[in-house]
């Protein structure tokens, strides 16, 4: 409702104010009529909230006589000063020319939603809405895909849940919200196709088996074990003792060997966890997947295991920076030179790190500071895999301990692989071997995770087909 500060008429006003009008996050209006604010006793309240704010005394807490109450803890006084010679332009512009701005805007927003089929959540009629408008996406995880995907691209949305918050600005142009729109059609095509035995039937399914088969026998595809030896001697994750249980060390206890216990045969039990070794790590795995019934090892549709392998060679760049980051960036020059990376299929990144695997500490590369709570190997930033789930792929692997660099936790947010990959229904796979072994495109990645009854990953042997 218009709300003249000057001259308010109203005992109360509680209001928010967009980003971009305020300059300053999370600035709003708070405003209470004089004569009632005496007998107001918000239960929000800080040290800002009493008349002295230096009063340390918690027994004797008195509220300020004025709108003061209402504060609380100390204010982000340096992002507000900031935001002073964007508040004193405002003030000298015809708003309603900034507001007419914003609808005819939000107005395009709709038109391309409509096109893409997607329910709008705001009221289509501009004189009932605010500067944003809301549309939805099938789920939460196409939400954070987009959002991500545009993000690599420069262009920032908001979302919560499957809600896309868009409230274009005064320096949105037309232009940028076709280029948005353009972005998230692409990216939900593509991610449509990321479900391998999904998409369009084709013929001729026997004629690739044979080839396959004589190729095979014949030894022109060729068989490359991606694969650490599990045993006793296998280097095993190791978080903070404050944070998580640890999972043991592998253990391999013999049954018989061609003895009293077993006069023909030899065989083991095992001692081992889901994830050591090479290993594959299903989307239950992680918190943001839980939610996933296909997300399991004895849920997921094995369809979506084999499927092509890019492999970006990073061998170089770790071996001089053990905490190398691959971006997206990286990935899109690696693109621009062997070809896009399609929906469904794999992407690994090579660093040579299986070098290490036979001595655990210089495999997991630990801080030596014990109050550094991280380990140096390398691994995705954020942005990388925000684009690389915006190209609909199957899954991402590397070849250190986890799918997340070593110093991940202290990422915003922690650990992306692990968060983004999982929320996106997405594998992961750690500890592979002998990527020098295959070419940049062009080798089929198998990978076969223990159909575990409600497992959240597993070893596994890691295979490549290459010709």
């Amino acid at each position: 409702m218009p709300f003249d500060a000057t001259h308010p008429r109203v005992d109360f006003v509680v209001s928010t104010s967009l980003k971009w009008l305020c300059g300053t996050p999370g600035a709003g209006i708070l405003y209470a009529d004089k004569d009632l604010i005496p007998s107001l006793t918000p239960e929000g309240r800080g040290w800002f909230s009493q008349n002295n704010p230096f009063s340390w005394d918690l027994d004797s807490f008195a509220y300020a006589p004025d709108i003061r109450r209402f504060d609380t803890g100390t204010p982000g006084s340096v992002a507000a000063l900031a935001s002073l010679p964007a508040m004193e332009w405002f003030a000298n512009q015809d708003l309603r020319d900034i507001a007419a701005h914003n609808r005819r805007l939000v107005d395009r927003v709709i038109t391309r939603a409509d096109r893409l089929n997607l329910p709008l959540h705001s009221p289509r009629d501009a004189a009932k809405r605010g500067g944003a408008v809301m549309i939805r996406l099938p789920d939460k995880a196409e939400a954070a895909a987009c959002v991500g995907a545009l993000g690599v691209e420069g262009y920032s949305v908001d979302f919560r849940g499957p809600i896309l918050r868009m409230s274009p600005g005064f320096v949105t142009e037309d232009r940028a919200v076709d280029a948005v729109f353009d972005m998230i059609e692409e990216v939900m095509t593509r991610r449509r196709r990321r479900f391998a035995g999904q998409g369009e039937a084709r013929s001729g399914g026997q004629e690739v088996l044979a080839a396959l088969a004589s190729g095979l026998a014949g030894g022109s595809v060729k068989v490359v074990d991606l694969t650490a030896e599990l045993g006793p001697e296998t280097p095993i994750l190791r978080l903070p003792a404050d944070l998580a249980r640890n999972t043991p060390k592998v253990a391999i206890h013999r049954i018989s060997e061609y003895d009293k216990d077993g006069p023909f045969w030899a065989w083991n039990w095992l001692e081992l966890g889901e994830h050591s070794g090479t290993h594959f790590d299903a989307p239950h795995h992680w918190l943001s997947g839980k939610d996933h019934p296909d997300g399991f090892t004895d849920t997921l549709s094995v369809q979506r295991l084999i499927a092509p392998a890019n492999v970006i060679d990073c061998s170089a760049e770790a071996a001089a920076d053990p905490d190398f980051l691959l971006t997206a960036a990286h990935v899109k020059a690696w693109e621009a030179k062997h070809g896009q990376i399609g929906p469904g299929e794999w992407v690994l990144m090579r660093t040579d790190w299986d070098r290490r695997s036979h001595d655990e500490a210089l495999f997991l590369n630990e801080d030596p500071d014990p109050y550094e709570d991280g380990s140096h190997s390398p691994g995705p930033s954020t942005d990388c895999i925000d684009y690389l789930l915006g190209k609909g792929i199957v899954g991402w692997g590397t070849q250190c301990i986890g799918t997340d660099a070593g110093m991940a936790g202290k990422f915003s947010p922690p650990f992306p692989a692990h968060n983004f990959l999982h929320r996106d229904n997405c594998f992961g796979l750690a500890s592979l071997c002998n990527l020098d072994q295959l070419p940049a495109k062009g080798a089929v990645l198998i990978v076969t995770p223990l159909k575990l009854k409600d497992g959240t990953g597993s070893p596994i042997r890691a295979l490549a087909l290459i010709g």
